[in-house]
């Protein structure tokens, strides 16, 4: 009996020497043709700069001799420019040293010199073996006992390597601003999502904004380092009108989306892109001040930054425009009311009435403005609560039958019944307090209280409510300044899960709401509603938010408990974990970066290395040779790219075109392998519209597009 179970386990043994063979030979094989990708990849970037400078070469001589051409007696003095070196990888074509090279750069197979082959050779066919089995073709029958476990160990270590490989998955909104998909039917993401991206990549899980609304990022922590190329005044127009011109930039990017871009008003992309924590370091310093990285992104963000590309906005001359240098609080609040406005990547989701293009635009085509213009919202903008009842009709909706105002003094200042268009099917009266008597003798129509709302409301009225977007549904009418209870206050720990207006007023108000059996009263709701907001305002901004209380509590407890002990130990973990980041801008930078960049330099141990570099260059081509030099020394390399937008005249577009594509094209052969690549391009004054172009590099295979 023993002899045939010990006979069965050889058989099994056998079985899986023979498996592990055949893997360890397709393995070989895969490795080798990736070796063959990677040498051919540096031999034709090397024959495209060799054609590149016997083309300048020959540009020089053409130069000297239309120089020689035109001699009227007088001596021309020339400085003729050395051809410069671009080659980055020099290959010898007839050494093997460029294959061992190349597969190490890989990352793939070890290097291994041609002087190694005979003993590799030897070593499988010996009847003893080596115990350090390579991975090249295996003959199962002559695998030894130490044999087998090392190439398992191997091919162990193989597929851990396979299983941390970084990646970017589109979701349904990451789909929907494709530019594959038609203009009417696309709907861009924001500038926000890609910083947000950019948050996840550097600092990891900690981020507080991760990209999950549009994509879903894997295994990030793999990342070898990331680049953001943005191309300031390229809009997406531009872009369209010469994707033909872009040859390189197409086969690098399969991933095109559409991306909503702040007023070029308000500054420059890279100011926006550089608000996040610019190095783990500067993470860590913003817990320690907020109790949350949470929380001080919530504080240092600007909500309408969005909202007002979206929104028509009044025009404002450049005198009043200007901020002051302090910015004055309503004297009962304790931080800016402006920081609790839903951004418009907030609207989008919570599922607000917003003219953002494609599906939305046409979902909202029959809605109206609260006002024609909207004036700039301030930290003295005034609130008004609002709170609509409605009742279901034949049309299978519910309709606005009731509309209460109130203003901060809660004095009611609008209060109205309205006829539905569509015959009413159900009262709702348990909610909505509405029956047939009350409705019987009114005759408001829908268009009279939009008429009258926007007469009532100031252009800079912040407007206040529980799940605020029922109630404009309800009144089909837009409105920029929001401020949610239902986001701002959260007692569930989730923030998907959402509490009910009636127990919100419970346990901060201590009010009793929405108890009258004959359904709920507008009145009441939105002065509860009102007096939240105002009550969060008086404390601080984690106020009945029990997420970021929880993250603060978190840290405050490992600070009592640790003293100053645990700031020393965190910063110091940060700092020795912690990356550069390098900004690269043509002239100087602008006030608003400097102040940023100063901030994550502070935010630094005094006996730690330089956080951030800046390099401000003088032209475009400095730029990009500057991002080549020094991208695989950073974390994030951020390169802003001045483009005129006279450079897209019809005479020079082409021209144009082709030298982004070479700048885009250098950009990309410096990435390393497992590098985050991005492209912004900006919008211009004529088109605010931009595009973001993503890949991540696969040394061998290019690159690897964000996957459905």
């Amino acid at each position: 009996m023993k002899e045939q179970l010990s006979s069965k386990q050889q058989e099994r043994t056998e079985k899986k020497k023979k498996k592990l063979a055949a893997l360890a030979n397709l393995i070989q094989m895969n490795d080798r043709d990736r070796i063959q990708e990677a040498v051919e990849e540096v031999q034709n970037n090397k024959k495209k700069l060799e054609i590149e400078d016997k083309r300048e070469r020959e540009r020089e001589r053409e130069r000297d001799q239309e120089l020689e051409d035109d001699d009227d007696g007088f001596i021309t003095v020339c400085s003729k420019r050395k051809p410069r070196n671009r080659l980055t990888i020099m290959a010898d074509s007839s050494s093997e040293t460029t294959v061992a090279a190349a597969a190490a750069n890989a990352g793939k197979i070890e290097a291994r010199s041609a002087s190694d082959e005979p003993e590799l050779k030897r070593s499988r066919n010996s009847a003893g073996g080596d115990n350090n089995i390579a991975l090249g073709t295996v003959d199962a029958t002559l695998i030894t006992q130490d044999q087998y476990k090392t190439l398992s160990t191997e091919l162990r270590r193989r597929k851990r390597e396979l299983e941390s490989v970084p990646a970017l998955h589109l979701r349904d909104t990451g789909r929907r601003a494709h530019l594959e998909i038609p203009q009417d039917e696309r709907t861009p993401i924001f500038l926000a999502d890609i910083q947000h991206l950019l948050m996840t990549a550097l600092i990891g899980k900690k981020s507080p904004c991760a990209p999950d609304r549009w994509c879903s990022a894997d295994k990030f922590n793999s990342l070898s380092h990331s680049v953001v190329l943005i191309l300031e005044g390229l809009s997406l127009f531009h872009y369209l009108s010469n994707e033909s011109l872009f040859t390189a930039t197409n086969r690098i990017f399969e991933t095109k989306l559409e991306m909503v871009m702040p007023p070029q008003e308000e500054g420059k992309i890279i100011d926006t892109i550089a608000q996040i924590p610019l190095t783990t370091v500067q993470a860590q310093k913003l817990i320690n001040e907020h109790g949350s990285l949470e929380t001080a992104v919530e504080l240092n963000k600007d909500p309408t930054l969005f909202v007002k590309a979206i929104f028509p906005m009044e025009k404002t001359p450049p005198s009043s425009s200007k901020p002051t240098d302090t910015p004055q609080l309503h004297p009962d609040d304790k931080f800016p009311r402006t920081k609790l406005l839903l951004s418009a990547l907030q609207m989008v989701d919570e599922g607000y009435p917003i003219p953002l293009q494609g599906e939305l635009k046409a979902r909202f085509k029959s809605y109206v403005f609260t006002k024609k213009s909207y004036a700039p919202v301030t930290d003295r903008s005034p609130m008004f609560g609002v709170d609509c009842e409605m009742c279901r009709t034949v049309s299978g909706a519910n309709e606005l039958t009731r509309i209460s105002i109130v203003d901060e003094t809660y004095e009611t200042v609008y209060e109205t019944l309205v006829r539905p268009v569509n015959r009413i099917t159900d009262y709702l009266t348990q909610y909505s307090g509405i029956t047939a008597e009350i409705m019987e003798s009114v005759t408001k129509k829908l268009q009279d209280v939009q008429r009258e709302v926007s007469a009532l409301l100031p252009a800079d009225a912040i407007l206040v409510g529980q799940s605020l977007n029922s109630d404009l549904n309800a009144m089909r009418m837009m409105h920029p300044y929001v401020i949610d209870t239902s986001v701002c206050f959260n007692i569930s720990g989730v923030r998907k899960r959402k509490s009910k207006l009636k127990h919100l007023a419970k346990t901060f108000l201590q009010e009793s709401i929405q108890e009258n059996e004959d359904g709920h009263d507008s009145i009441e709701d939105s002065r509860a509603t009102l007096k939240l907001v105002k009550m969060k305002l008086a404390n601080s901004i984690e106020f009945g938010d029990e997420i970021l209380i929880q993250r603060k509590r978190i840290t405050d407890i490992l600070r009592a408990t640790c003293g100053d002990g645990l700031n020393n130990n965190l910063y110091a973990h940060a700092a020795k974990r912690d990356k550069r980041t390098a900004i690269i801008t043509v002239g100087d930078l602008q006030p608003r970066l400097k102040q940023v960049i100063q901030m994550a330099e502070e935010a630094a141990p005094k006996d730690a290395l330089q956080a951030v570099h800046v390099h401000e260059v003088a032209s475009t081509k400095e730029a990009v040779r500057k991002v080549n030099e020094i991208a695989l020394e950073n974390a994030l390399t951020i390169a802003n790219l001045m483009v005129p937008e006279k450079d897209f005249m019809l005479e020079s577009a082409e021209r144009t075109a082709a030298k982004l594509d070479g700048f885009i094209e250098r950009v990309w052969n410096t990435v390393a392998h497992n590098g985050l690549f991005l492209v912004l391009m900006g919008g211009s004054t004529e088109c605010q519209k931009g595009v973001a172009k993503i890949a991540i590099k696969r040394l061998g295979k290019g690159n690897v597009p964000p996957s459905a």
